[in-house]
């Protein structure tokens, strides 16, 4: 099924005030940026396809957001997808991206705690989190995710990791971006090893546990990817614009909103693109059966 349009549900013209008194996932939400995981559309795919996900199959994600990802899978595989989330806002841009794209019947979004679904055992075929897990209390978050899941089905995580042996200037830097990212999304916010994740999810009583390391896909094949999914070139251009442009205005007016995006800069650099640190950094994909 072709998408349509994707510019999110944004009528709502918000203050200055307004915008400097969301939290930063909402904010981001209302600005209309899709998703916030390393690895994009490509991970998504991937994950899916390790989950052993089909159009057979009904699917939760944990920490939807706006929900372009389960939208993603919705069409592309034809899966029911569940998307639950903490941020109101961002349930209700989810809702109207499924309104939009035409896959209201199959992607479904409420609002919820990752720590006490509201579903009741063996309801799913898979769990999803993408850049979610590392800002869990895991010990809970986990069990929960093994309770709604049937048996022989899949939770899968994509989450950034850091290697267990760096050295110590490396890992002074990278814990000043671990601080920055939690100031910024008011959550706990940590960066575990590979192995790390792995007896993450077996302490879940998981089995068949794997933990796959990834490191930062190219730019030009996820826009690639990112214009296919909102509709083609002229779609993902203007959804650029919209959100360009709404980001310029709050960058501009508010010292607060200023602050934000300065600091989260400066952790994306430590963590992506500086070379005493990024060598040291990538992101998971993990995946457990119950």
């Amino acid at each position: 099924m072709k998408a349509e349009r994707d510019i999110p549900h944004r009528e709502q013209k918000l203050s200055v005030k307004q915008a400097e008194a969301l939290g930063y996932y909402d904010f981001m939400s209302y600005l209309g940026v899709p998703y916030y995981h390393v690895g994009g559309l490509t991970s998504t795919r991937k994950l899916a396809e390790l989950c052993r996900i089909d159009s057979t199959k009904k699917v939760l994600m944990v920490g939807c957001g706006s929900g372009f990802s389960a939208c993603y899978l919705a069409r592309e595989i034809g899966c029911e997808v569940v998307g639950i989330d903490i941020a109101k806002l961002s349930i209700e841009e989810a809702k109207e991206r499924a309104k939009k794209q035409g896959v209201s019947d199959k992607a479904k979004f409420i609002l919820g705690d990752a720590h006490a679904l509201p579903f009741e055992a063996g309801a799913f075929d898979a769990v999803i989190t993408e850049f979610v897990s590392q800002f869990l209390d895991r010990e809970t978050a986990f069990t929960e995710f093994a309770r709604v899941l049937r048996f022989g089905a899949y939770v899968g995580i994509n989450e950034m990791y850091r290697e267990k042996e760096i050295p110590a200037k490396a890992a002074k830097e990278i814990a000043q971006a671990e601080k920055i990212i939690g100031e910024i999304t008011g959550l706990p916010f940590s960066l575990l090893s590979p192995e790390e994740w792995k007896e993450e999810l077996e302490r879940a009583d998981l089995k068949d546990v794997n933990v796959r390391m990834c490191k930062p896909i190219r730019y030009l094949q996820e826009t690639k990817y990112m214009a296919e999914a909102m509709g083609g070139t002229w779609s993902f251009i203007k959804y650029l614009i919209d959100t360009i442009s709404k980001m310029a205005k709050y960058y501009l007016l508010s010292k607060k909103v200023r602050y934000r995006f300065k600091r989260l800069e400066k952790s994306k650099k430590i963590l992506f693109r500086k070379k005493l640190t990024s060598k040291y950094v990538g992101y998971v994909l993990a995946t457990g059966k119950k």
